[in-house]
């Protein structure tokens, strides 16, 4: 689901993370059970959501580049001098890997808890078949750094990189062929959400995107020029881009980005997502970000103090995808806005927090739920109304 506005309030919550060192990966698998990876042999746990992050021993003072979850047990970091950290156990224990290569390994990613892949500097790949009990070299072609990476399928693979590079391969990552990207800045991040339709970000605020697996790569106006290190989407319309002092959101397969407060002008590396709501973006300085709601604060459109109470009428209504909820507060309350469906089960929760007085509107839309009628409600002290709005696909 998602929920779009310009903001007025950061829905970007800063997370204790306890230390201090520069994090550069995460890796969630449920709401509550995730990892992150840093510099000085950092690996933080959470079983929570974040509520508290503990540390594991790592076994290692190296950079730890990047890490992936495919379930609650099953995960890999890889780091610096080609170091390749593995757990079938939740991280209760750390094991190394031997991955056949000295190069500085920047990314990994697995598509199920056997098969994997990482690259890193001077256009090193590696793959592994087994969970990583052996690792085997590829031929890139390249050797630029090559700072993403990820398994679409059992066959199909792409890689970015430095100088615009773009890999891609059809046979699971043994044999690779360059794309034209379009760009000659640094790509960083690189996010599929099928086999068609994925996302690479970069520096100079670049975002491309292909609709074609890769046969044109289209640049995207992200309204920054900040440098962007991680891009994660969770369906084709719904996606999130973080960098230096920034967070981007979409909701309209990148179409549009809107830039998302939050208190935070360093570096952010890395961001991850399990649902189009939930998510973490972690950085320099021990910073942790978490949102519930995709990041997304809420517009006070009018600050003149309204006369009432009053939820308006959604518009577009019928909508498809998204539609605007206004609503108003006289005096400053406890405001709550859910959406239900027919048989009252809450299915979002778009506003919960106290606001002053005056109007606000925000953008609710989700492309996960079914077509149908829905109901949303307002609540604000004494003050509860409840309307009808219509989905259609």
């Amino acid at each position: 689901m998602f929920i779009y506005a310009n903001f007025g309030f950061s829905q970007w919550v800063n997370q204790s993370s306890g230390t201090t060192e520069t994090l550069l990966g995460v890796s969630f698998v449920s709401s509550r059970y995730g990892f992150v990876s840093g510099t000085n042999g950092k690996i933080l746990h959470t079983t929570n959501g974040g509520d508290m992050w503990t540390q594991q021993a790592s076994g290692t003072a190296g950079f730890l580049r990047d890490v992936y979850f495919s379930d609650s047990i099953n995960g890999t970091i890889v780091g610096e001098s080609g170091i390749i950290l593995r757990t079938t156990n939740g991280g209760i224990n750390w094991i190394n890997q031997i991955g056949g290569t000295p190069e500085n390994l920047v990314h990994v990613n697995f598509l199920d808890s056997q098969n994997g892949i990482a690259s890193g500097e001077n256009g090193v790949i590696i793959n592994t078949t087994n969970g990583g009990a052996t690792w085997t070299l590829m031929t890139s072609g390249v050797n630029v750094e090559l700072t993403g990476i990820m398994l679409v399928n059992n066959s199909i693979a792409f890689a970015v990189g430095f100088g615009g590079t773009i890999l891609k391969s059809n046979d699971g990552g043994n044999a690779w062929t360059r794309q034209t990207s379009g760009v000659t800045s640094d790509l960083r991040s690189i996010c599929f959400v099928n086999s068609n339709t994925g996302f690479a970000a970069g520096y100079g605020g670049t975002i491309l995107k292909t609709t074609n697996s890769g046969i044109n790569w289209n640049k995207l106006l992200s309204n920054t020029t900040n440098n962007l290190f991680a891009v994660k989407f969770t369906n084709e319309n719904t996606g999130t881009a973080v960098g230096t002092g920034k967070i981007l959101r979409t909701i309209d397969g990148g179409n549009d980005w809107e830039s998302q407060p939050v208190n935070f002008s360093g570096d952010l590396y890395g961001v991850d997502f399990i649902s189009s709501n939930t998510g973490w973006t972690v950085g320099q300085n021990g910073k942790i970000f978490f949102t519930g709601n995709g990041g997304v604060g809420i517009r006070q459109i009018e600050s003149e103090v309204p006369e009432k109470f009053t939820l308006s009428q959604n518009y577009p209504n019928p909508f498809n995808p998204a539609t605007i909820i206004r609503y108003s507060l006289p005096e400053a309350a406890h405001a709550e806005l859910k959406i239900f469906n027919v048989i009252g089960k809450e299915v979002a929760s778009i506003v919960n927090q106290i606001q002053p007085a005056g109007t606000y509107e925000v953008i609710f839309g989700d492309e996960g739920l079914p077509n149908g009628l829905y109901l949303y409600k307002l609540s604000a002290g004494d003050y509860s109304e409840t309307k009808k709005m219509m989905l259609v696909k």
